[in-house]
């Protein structure tokens, strides 16, 4: 008889044992920087976005719409979606 949850334990285990082991090999240094350099990037277009007059509208629904595609041009998601084409 198959038994489903020690298949899982065991595959949990050893996916554990391998990234335990790639953590140890990997420079968490340089992980760091990149998250950094990536969060000072997309600041930087957010200020951008918030700054550009041609955005301007009543309702900021272009500014909001830009920050939503800025948010996911970095791979970052929101629930918010897009208004305009």
């Amino acid at each position: 008889m198959y038994d489903s949850n020690l298949s899982e334990e065991l595959y949990a285990r050893a996916i554990g044992w391998e990234i335990l082991k790639y953590t140890k090999e990997y420079n968490l240094h340089n992980l760091a920087r990149q998250i950094d350099s990536d969060a000072v990037a997309l600041l930087g277009e957010i200020k951008a976005i918030l700054d550009d007059p041609a955005l301007d509208d009543p309702a900021c629904f272009y500014r909001v719409d830009a920050l939503v595609r800025a948010f996911h041009r970095h791979s970052l998601t929101t629930d918010r979606h897009e208004e305009v084409d």
